[in-house]
Parts: structure tokens; C-alpha cells; sequence
């Protein structure tokens, strides 16, 4: 069988993908991969064999487009945002995914992408499968995460502007480029929203995220949309800290710190942002293990900068948050899903300070579930508002709940397992 995945978007988006392709990989399918040419290296890092599909995502990620646009307001910037980020490199996406799907039995894609990914699977003849790292189907039980829309409790009046949502997404964003690669590959325009359009043909979308936040969307959706649990590397991320042995000996020499760390999204004033952030866990007696990345001049400025005893914080690059965040009392980042989702299986509150897309959702389910808190990142320099949140993070309440939900959810072996049993079982549907 020859599976095609098509990963697009940052680390936290290509990263689930290539688990469930070397786990298909594993069963003796012959997979093609292709992801953003700066994460190639990642690919190779997991054992994947991957080719460039997409471009340079980190300078999408450092746009104006993603740190102001794509956060508006105003339905109509968004909208416009989102159309920009879906056809980011397209042309290009279009042509190499046209060849890696050549004699596919099954198409597997994450959100970004997913119309063109299922119009070139048609196409080929082969079957299509998406994955989804948060709700964005419409139903009832989720409030959509979209200004004032996320004051909408769930129920009928949600399951309204979900599909209203839903409509105007596919007419303003997404139906334009579908179109015209339909009709470049001789195909008529698609009828309407792909959900809707796979639901008919009875294909199944995978739900990568944890079941047990979300068990009205499980009712609802069954097993069209299966919740499968967070889908990442059976053996943890490659990469870790280079300086992985001080990062354990500091851990070692005190109280548990406060983590904090923004993956892959770029902070604007980050001096100013760390340095918020630091005396907000300070005013609380914590520690910090400050997780900069590419940032780490500005953190090291932010520490000179701060008013904290000397050895209460450690700058690091990266670590890996398998082994770092069931050591730490809580944890402050960007809302990504794979961050939120090492934050629950270590058993870590946390303070999801979002910046845009999926991150508020994920903030709200946070606080809304007792784990902890949420602000958008552009509050960080509300000392009296970051400075409660980390308070609710610290909480026993909120450290009991996160310990007690650990336990609740699905194993990731069993999630990356259940996603490929899912794509070999939509494959073999082909034949």
C-alpha cells in the first residue's frame, strides 16, 4: 500500500504526521512524506525520509500576517489572513504533492492544505484522510473560538455559527485556490465545505487531540470523527537540550520551577515579554527554566535586566518536555496543541498566554477543565492579570487536577496506533 503524507505548518503541526507515518512505515507500507524545507531536519531526526513539500515556515511564522492579521477582530482580516496562510506557497505545494500522490492509495494531510490535499487525492483515484489537531467541523459542543462568538455557550445557537463559519471559510478562504486547481486538473468545482463532502462519502476525520477534554464533541461526532488522543513520537521528540545534563543537575538543585517556552512562535518585545514573565513566577518564590529557542540573547538580557536571585533561573535552548515538565509546578506557553498536550501528560497546570488560531481554544479548555489559566500573550505586560494567572496555575486545585486528568488520558502508543489502523482501514477501502 502507498500512503502519501503531505505535513505542512510549523513543528507542532508536521510533527504528529510523522509519527503515524513511520508508524505506517513500520507495518511495510510504502510511505512518501513530504514536509516544509525547515523541518527536513526534524524528519530525518524521527527516521522518516522525507522530501520538501512546503516552504520555509519560520518566516511565515515571524510575518506580520501571523502576529497581527490572523488575530483581528474583524472577520473580514481574518479571513483574508487565513486565505494568505492557506495559499502560502501554494503553486509550488500543488505541483510536488500532484507528483508524491502519484499511485497513492490514500492522501493524509493535516488542516493546512486539506482541500487541495483532497482534490489531488481524487484525482489520483486514491482515498483521503485529514488529520485535526483541535474541533473546527461544526457541532454543538464546542464554543467557536472566534472573538465574540467564544461567548456563545454550547448548543443549538453554537451549531448555527459553526456552520456559519464553516460556509464563509470555504466561499472566501478556500474555494478559490480548490477551484482553480480543480479546473487545471480538468475536475468541475467541488459542491461545498470539504467536511460536508467527506461526511457523505463516509470517510472518516482524525481527531488528534484528547477525547476525555471533550466528551459532548465524542457523542456527537462518533465515529466519523474520532477523537483518537494527542498523537505524537512513541519515543519522545528528537532534539533535546544540548545541555541536557546541567538542565537536570539545576532541576535537581531546588524547588520545582516554573517552565516557560513559546515553541515556535515569534514574541515581539521579547525582552520585555520574559521579563514580565519573570517577575510575575518570582513575586510567587519560583524558579524558572526560561525555554528561549532562537530568543535566548533577549531572555538572557530579560534575566540581566531582573531584580531575581542569582542560580533562580536557567536559559536553555530546548529541552525535552517529557523528561523537563513532570518536574516543574507549572508551565507558561503559547497554547500549541502539542505543548498543551505534554503539559497534561506530565501532570503540569499551566498558563496558556495564546497568540492566535487553535491557541485560545485551547487556553479556554484549559481554565474551563480546572488545569489551569489563559491570557492572550498580549497581556503579559498586565502585571495584575499575568500575575494571577500564574497565582490559579500554582493553585493545589489546579496541580490536583492535572495530576488526576494525567491518568485519564489515552496512551500515545495507542493513539498513533488507532490513527494508522484508521488510514490502512480507509486505504484498503480503495480496492
Amino acid at each position: 500500500m502507498k500512503v502519501t503524507v503531505a505535513a505542512n505548518g510549523s513543528r507542532g503541526d508536521v510533527q504528529p504526521l510523522l509519527a503515524v507515518a513511520r508508524e505506517l512505515r513500520d507495518r511495510g507500507h510504502d510511505v512518501v512524506v513530504g514536509v516544509p524545507v525547515n523541518l527536513l531536519p526534524l524528519a530525518a531526526a524521527c527516521g522518516v525520509p522525507a522530501q520538501e513539500f512546503a516552504p520555509d515556515t519560520a518566516d511565515l511564522l515571524a510575518s506580520d500576517l501571523i502576529a497581527r492579521d490572523l488575530k483581528s477582530r474583524d472577520p473580514r482580516t481574518r479571513s483574508r489572513a487565513i486565505r494568505q496562510v492557506t495559499e502560502f506557497g501554494a503553486g509550488t505545494m500543488d505541483d510536488r504533492l500532484l507528483a508524491m500522490a502519484d499511485g497513492a492509495d490514500v492522501v493524509v494531510t493535516g488542516p493546512l492544505g486539506q482541500e487541495r490535499g483532497a482534490t489531488v487525492a481524487d484525482h489520483h483515484g486514491a482515498r483521503f484522510t485529514p488529520v485535526h489537531f483541535c474541533p473546527i467541523r461544526p457541532n454543538r459542543a464546542v464554543r467557536v473560538p472566534l472573538g465574540p462568538l467564544q461567548s456563545i455557550p454550547p448548543g443549538r445557537l453554537t451549531g448555527a455559527m459553526w456552520w456559519a463559519v464553516d460556509r464563509f471559510y470555504w466561499r472566501s478562504s478556500a474555494r478559490a485556490a480548490d477551484d482553480a486547481l480543480r479546473s487545471r486538473l480538468g475536475m468541475p468545482p467541488a459542491a461545498g465545505p470539504l467536511g460536508g463532502r467527506l461526511a457523505a462519502a463516509g470517510l472518516p476525520e482524525i481527531q488528534a487531540y484528547e477525547p476525555a477534554l471533550f466528551d459532548d464533541l465524542v457523542a456527537e461526532w462518533g465515529d466519523l470523527r474520532p477523537l483518537v488522543g494527542f498523537v505524537d513520537l512513541v519515543d519522545g521528540p528528537p532534539g533535546g537540550s544540548s545541555d541536557g545534563d546541567e538542565t537536570d543537575s539545576w532541576l535537581d538543585d531546588g524547588d520545582p520551577p516554573v517552565y516557560v517556552g513559546f515553541g515556535s512562535m515569534p514574541l515581539r518585545d521579547p525582552v520585555a515579554s520574559y521579563g514580565h514573565l519573570l517577575a510575575a513566577i518570582a513575586a510567587q518564590g519560583r524558579r524558572v527554566l526560561l525555554c528561549a529557542g532562537p530568543n535566548g540573547t533577549a531572555a538572557r538580557d530579560a534575566v540581566t535586566a531582573a531584580d531575581i536571585a542569582e542560580g533562580a533561573v536557567r536559559v536553555t535552548d530546548a529541552v525535552d518536555h517529557s523528561r523537563v515538565l513532570p518536574r516543574c509546578a507549572a508551565a507558561v506557553h503559547h497554547g500549541g496543541a502539542g505543548t498543551t498536550a505534554a503539559c497534561l501528560r506530565a501532570g503540569t497546570p499551566m498558563v496558556v498566554a495564546s497568540f492566535s488560531a487553535d491557541q485560545p481554544l485551547w487556553g479556554r479548555v484549559v481554565a474551563e477543565r480546572g488545569l489551569g489559566s489563559t491570557l492572550p500573550v498580549r497581556a503579559l505586560g498586565d502585571a495584575r492579570r499575568l500575575g494571577s494567572a500564574v497565582e490559579t496555575a500554582l493553585t493545589d486545585e489546579c496541580t490536583n487536577s492535572a495530576r488526576s486528568f494525567a491518568g485519564k488520558m489515552i496512551d500515545v502508543r495507542d493513539s498513533v496506533r488507532v490513527a494508522a489502523d484508521m488510514i490502512d482501514a480507509t486505504a484498503g477501502s480503495v480496492r
